[in-house]
């Protein structure tokens, strides 16, 4: 402050501008020092880390074919299938030798055609008791359910036209050639019963398959 006398004896007093330096140190803020890490300066916020999801099981056809039991009534019905294949083979086959006497039918090619569809069936159940056997003791997955439909199928149709077409061509009476329409019809037999359990089969596949109405 600074002070002087006026003409009419009055004292004023004008007081003097700050000093600019001090004025500057008195508003500097603190600022951290460079040997001051910056984190330790700042606040640190703890972000917790999002937590694993529950793992949501795979609704594929695959996982639920692994999952789902194998049918134990379609397995026996594909053992049947199988040793009735190699039944209807060898007693048709085994006719001659144990008579002794040759084909007494002209046209062979329909017993031909017999051996042929049970070499295919013997093929086809010995598969399905292999599915089945890694399905119930293992992981394996079951057959597509429309390829088992359309092999069930064909081989029905395959059967049933062996069948009968056998029986309306061939007449072989029991006892007659010395035994050899025994075997034969003894094959015959096993032949027919193929034929019903693939309409079994073929008709299980569809009914299996049309389960998804009810749902």
């Amino acid at each position: 402050m600074n002070a002087w006398d006026t003409d009419a004896g009055e004292k004023i007093q004008v007081s003097s501008s700050p000093d600019p330096t001090k004025a500057f140190e008195s508003n500097k803020q603190e600022v951290p020092s460079t040997d001051q890490p910056l984190h330790a300066a700042s606040t640190s916020i703890n972000i917790p880390s999002p937590s694993p999801s529950p793992a949501v099981p795979d609704p594929s056809p695959n996982n639920e074919s692994s999952s789902e039991k194998p049918s134990l009534p379609r397995f026996i019905l594909r053992i049947w299938q199988f040793f009735a294949a190699i039944g209807a083979f060898g007693f048709q086959v085994g006719a001659s030798p144990y008579s002794g006497e040759p084909i007494p039918f002209g046209k062979l090619g329909l017993l031909y055609y017999g051996y042929v569809i049970c070499w295919i069936s013997i093929v086809w159940s010995s598969f399905n008791v292999f599915v089945y056997l890694t399905r119930r003791f293992g992981k394996g997955h079951k057959v597509k359910r429309f390829v088992s439909t359309l092999f069930d199928f064909v081989l029905a149709a395959l059967f049933g036209v062996c069948v009968f077409y056998e029986i309306a061509t061939y007449k072989c009476k029991p006892g007659m050639h010395n035994g050899w329409c025994n075997f034969y019809n003894t094959g015959l037999f096993f032949l027919m019963s193929l034929f019903l359990t693939y309409i079994i089969h073929a008709l299980w596949d569809v009914f299996g398959a049309m389960s998804c109405l009810r749902k």
